[in-house]
């Protein structure tokens, strides 16, 4: 008799979770607590420990596919247990590779669970599937007319989706724009002495990051005004305990937002190289829950590009974020001459439930200070 092993309930994880990799294969012993697969949640890519001792049976769930907590994701054989079918009685293999979020939608429309052909990852069957079978339509695996003269995408071509990460992402920034209104100040930073900073480190053989100087300036800005550690969690104010700011790191089409470990505190090296890691984690996709919880301010620097300034989305937790532009010769005068200098354009998006456009506007001008007298060196 096979035990099933069901997906785990990790907490604050919202939805379905992806099963990025297994650690055992099929015929595997497996202890109590041993590491058994690999999730990918929002908050990165954790190890999940096995909560069943035995044998693994057989993998209901394929890597690279979804699966809702208390799904069964593999067949196990506790010890003790006589070797006989795979299959489980609790659950059917005509639906054990449907979500129970789909299994619920097919028993709605009244559409056969048995008779629907699965198109998705690891021959689970999708929303679209049993929406096809609704309808009456034919699988998207069997062949359609000519569908190049048409233009039409490939009957059998596997539908578009992101990754459960970067759907998290979506799914907190529309949030974050449905709920937030949003007021938005920019000042032009002169950013000589910061140029200065990465020369300096540069002549002692160390790598300064320009992302390093604005995580840090903020973090010093934020640790001055700790309004910007809170937010609104539903009705409710929240403050963070600690001053952490996140910073949005592209890789690819993708968007990470790890976040650096009291930054204020740190010379403008270590958060460089702090920020490199964290990086080079999102770029392999192994950035771990610790790496991206508990932040209470954004910076996204775009200055690597021809723009010269942007509006940053604030996330659901924070309650501002910070854009940086571009930093371009800029004629600038003080009244009696005129010279040119690296000018960037900053633009801060807050909360304006909490924090109101004067607030914003000291926080600017200190921003300004702090990075125009070179204080992240």
């Amino acid at each position: 008799m096979a035990t099933p092993l069901r997906m785990p309930d990790l907490g604050t994880v919202e939805g379905d979770v992806t099963l990025v990799r297994w650690l055992k294969a099929e015929g595997d012993t497996v202890s109590l607590g041993e590491p058994l697969f690999e999730v990918e949640t929002d908050k990165g890519v954790s190890e999940v420990e096995a909560a069943i001792a035995g044998v693994l049976l057989k993998k209901v769930i394929a890597e690279g596919a979804k699966a809702g907590a208390g799904e069964t994701i593999a067949l196990m054989r506790r010890p003790g247990e006589p070797e006989e079918s795979t299959e489980s009685p609790e659950m059917p293999r005509s639906t054990a590779a449907a979500a129970p979020v789909i299994r619920a939608l097919a028993e709605k429309w009244g559409v056969d669970l048995a008779a629907v052909r699965a198109t998705g990852p690891g021959g689970r069957v999708t929303r679209e599937d049993v929406l096809r079978a609704k309808s009456g339509g034919l699988p998207a695996a069997l062949p359609r007319a000519n569908p190049a003269a048409t233009g039409a995408a490939p009957a059998n071509a596997a539908p578009l989706s992101l990754s459960h990460g970067q759907a998290i992402v979506a799914r907190k920034v529309s949030q974050s724009n449905r709920e937030k209104p949003v007021y938005r100040v920019n000042v032009l930073v002169d950013m000589s002495k910061s140029i200065a900073i990465r020369e300096n480190g540069k002549a002692g053989g160390i790598a300064i990051g320009w992302d390093a100087l604005f995580v840090k300036a903020a973090a010093m800005a934020v640790t001055e005004m700790p309004l910007f550690r809170r937010y609104f969690d539903g009705d409710e104010l929240a403050e963070h305990a600690t001053t952490d700011v996140a910073v949005a790191v592209g890789i690819e089409d993708e968007l990470f937002i790890p976040a650096v470990r009291g930054a204020a505190g740190k010379s403008v090296a270590a958060v460089s190289r702090e920020i490199e890691e964290l990086a080079k984690k999102a770029e392999t996709r192994t950035l771990q829950p610790s790496d991206v919880e508990g932040s209470c301010f954004l910076v996204s620097n775009l200055g690597m590009f021809p723009i010269d300034s942007f509006d940053a989305i604030i996330y659901p937790d924070h309650s501002a974020a910070l854009a940086v532009g571009a930093t371009s010769p800029t004629p600038v005068s003080d009244g009696t001459k005129i010279w040119i200098a690296p000018m960037a354009r900053l633009t801060l998006s807050v909360d304006h439930r909490l924090i109101n456009g004067k607030t914003a506007a000291r926080f600017c001008a200190r921003l300004k200070k702090i990075l125009e007298n070179g204080e992240p060196g």
